[in-house]
């Protein structure tokens, strides 16, 4: 398991790998897990059931307390969990440690990303993908607009920060060279760590890997011009989503349906009333300061974009494909897993 562990960290992260310093950062694996899980918030009056009737599911996730994890508090909050019979508590820590755990058996949920999903596959890991929460692959590469860095092709003979050479940060930056015939031999890739807000800036490097959603929305709220190379305009990856275990499925699946409602519920919810989810959010996230949370509320404006869709939820087998295909092209699996057992949307339909 501790093997498995390790050998999936080498190769990718989430919600979502790490990301930079502070409470802006993307949710993802971290340096350091916190230990203990956070204490659900009290769910409004519309939860029905009592606490002692609930059904206690943990729900592993990655990176520490953060607003780009709004819709589960806003589940817990609004009681969408209470109304399915569950009290849903989030566990932080290692994605990858929460795919190996959930694959053997030993967690029932977690949310990861399509590639982890894949990757586990690949190790034969019964993990299956039930939900999809994010529409876009969150990762791209941040360049000031000064430099004239406005497409792939401009990146050749330019100094490329990443913050690690694994992890959903690397996986972006191979897709995307992929896509785009980008001639790595031609791009001076550098690890700079999770700095690459101060190593863009300071001009350091002439671009970096980065969160869509993190790094160019705190520069921009600085002040400074910025170009975004989205991953996902030029490659439809699939990113995070709730996965289980083949063994949930066939023994529980009233219980991942009721999971699933309740958390996709808690995502429209967050969608259509972005403010109040916030408020939700700050009671939860005590880091969050009246001095932070303007930043705080743009990462959220900007995370919503990557989970906005008419189809909540649901997968695209095609998606799929284009990710088993990138990561095999990256070297990243020797052999690509069926797509079909990558995925389900019996849940969400």
């Amino acid at each position: 398991m501790v093997r498995f562990g390790w050998l999936l960290c080498l190769l990718s992260v989430l919600v979502l790998a790490a990301c930079g310093p502070g409470v802006t950062a993307t949710p993802t694996s971290a340096p350091e897990p916190s230990p203990t899980a956070l204490a659900s918030p009290t769910p409004s009056a519309a939860a029905s059931p009592t606490t002692a009737n609930l059904q206690r599911i943990d729900l592993g996730v990655g990176y520490i307390p953060n607003v780009q994890f709004a819709p589960i508090y806003v589940a817990q909050h609004k009681g969408f969990f209470a109304e399915q019979g569950l009290e849903v508590t989030p566990q932080y820590g290692f994605e990858t440690d929460f795919v190996a755990l959930t694959g053997q058996g030993e967690r029932q949920f977690a949310v990861a990303s399509g590639d982890q999903v894949v990757l586990a596959r690949a190790q034969g890991l019964p993990i299956v993908y039930v939900a999809k929460w994010y529409q876009r692959y969150p990762v791209g590469v941040m360049a000031l607009a000064e430099s004239g860095i406005d497409s792939p092709a401009r990146l050749e003979g330019r100094k490329v920060g990443t913050p690690v050479l694994h992890g959903a940060s690397y996986i972006g930056w191979k897709a995307l060279a992929y896509a785009t015939g980008l001639d790595e031999k031609k791009v001076k890739l550098e690890v700079i760590g999770f700095a690459q807000v101060e190593a863009v800036s300071q001009k350091v490097v002439d671009a970096a890997v980065i969160y869509v959603a993190n790094e160019p929305v705190q520069l921009r709220q600085a002040g400074q011009k910025v170009n975004v190379l989205e991953v996902s305009d030029y490659i439809n990856m699939v990113s995070n989503g709730i996965v289980t275990n083949e063994k949930t499925i066939q023994e529980q699946p009233d219980l991942v349906r009721r999971l699933v409602t309740g958390y996709l519920k808690g995502v429209q919810y967050t969608l259509d009333n972005p403010d109040e989810a916030f408020a939700i959010v700050r009671q939860v996230v005590p880091e969050i300061t009246d001095e932070n949370a303007p930043v705080q509320r743009a990462v959220l404006e900007a995370s919503l974009a990557l989970w906005r869709t008419d189809t909540l939820g649901r997968s695209d087998p095609k998606a799929w494909q284009v990710t088993v295909d990138a990561l095999l092209a990256a070297g990243m699996i020797e052999k690509a897993p069926a797509v079909d057992s990558l995925y389900t949307n019996q849940f969400v339909e």
